[in-house]
């Protein structure tokens, strides 16, 4: 009766090992398998995307309705104009505009609807007091041809940070300044390449009208004292004479004598007078040179000027239409 009983605890024991390995080279683990299957339930991927003030979705059909709000994120976010780009930059602008909406990394006052009323009625008012009806016209059905056939394949590579609010809309300005306006650049280079081809043509019409001179007194002394025959001795008698004068007259300052010399071969053909007015055109331009230096200057500093005042009128704008935001928001 005993060693029965000890054989049936040894073969229970044996079947109790058989079934632990036989558990241990199992392949299934539950375990395992509800963590995997807890995970693919939690991935976000699957969960809804839920935007700031319940905004929708965007796509890339979306941009005749948008396109108010696009162009006001370009003007306050990268500082440029919507009409200036070509279509191929609005495409890939528009597809990073979208795809950064629709992951929600904009700030929460572009998703507020408010924003993109106020973005729609200021391009509305702005297109009526830039265009005419038939330029509003031509305008509409231009976005609608681009709309029709937008494909953004293009990706902004641009990283630039996009935590900020929107500012106001750009509205009417104020009025202009009254007076005369400073000239930019353009205009100065413009004006200097006038006075440089009017003098050019003055100097080309001094100088035919001195040789129309010359040659004129060349003629006159010619009937007073007519020359020999060219060719003939006579003529070249003068000739030689006219070179041995030329040498005695340097013989003789050689020696100690003075040779004459005449206002018109030091001072030029118009003698003192000419010289006058030669140094009074070098003073002249001496005098338009510093003028133009110095527009050049005031041109350069109204530049500036500028660009410093619209600078701080859109930031002025920008804490104004945020201050606005966060008391209509919060009280």
């Amino acid at each position: 009766m005993g060693r029965h009983f000890e054989h049936s605890n040894h073969a229970d024991q044996h079947f109790e090992n058989r079934r632990d390995r036989s558990r241990s080279r199992s392949p299934y683990r539950p375990s395992q398998s509800h963590r995997h299957k807890r995970r693919r339930t939690e991935s976000p991927a699957s969960r809804p995307q839920v935007l700031p003030f319940h905004a929708p979705l965007l796509s890339k059909h979306d941009f005749r309705e948008y396109k108010a709000i696009f162009s006001l994120y370009l003007d306050v976010q990268k500082e440029l104009q919507l009409d200036t780009l070509d279509e191929r930059e609005v495409k890939g602008r528009w597809k990073s505009f979208v795809g950064k909406w629709n992951r929600g990394e904009l700030a929460e006052g572009w998703y507020d609807p408010s924003t993109k009323k106020k973005a729609d009625h200021s391009a509305l008012t702005s297109d009526l007091q830039n265009h005419t009806p038939q330029e509003n016209e031509e305008h509409d059905v231009s976005t609608r041809d681009y709309c029709s056939r937008a494909q953004g394949n293009q990706s902004d590579d641009e990283s630039e940070d996009d935590e900020f609010g929107p500012s106001l809309p750009a509205e009417t300005r104020s009025g202009k300044i009254s007076g005369p306006a400073i000239p930019n650049m353009q205009e100065l280079e413009l004006a200097a390449e006038l006075r440089a081809e009017e003098q050019s043509l003055a100097r080309a019409e001094l100088a035919y009208s001195r040789r129309v001179d010359r040659k004129l007194q060349k003629e006159q002394l010619e009937e007073l004292v007519p020359r020999a025959d060219p060719g003939s001795r006579e003529r070249q008698l003068e000739k030689k004479r006219l070179l041995n004068a030329t040498i005695g007259g340097f013989k003789e300052a050689k020696e100690g004598g003075e040779v004459e010399v005449g206002d018109s071969d030091l001072m030029g053909d118009d003698g003192l007078e000419g010289f006058k007015r030669r140094k009074a055109e070098m003073e002249r331009k001496k005098t338009e040179r510093e003028l133009r230096k110095e527009e050049q200057l005031r041109a350069r500093r109204a530049e500036r000027e500028m660009r410093l005042m619209k600078a701080k009128e859109k930031e002025e704008k920008t804490m104004e239409y945020l201050k606005a935001l966060a008391k209509e928001r919060y009280g």
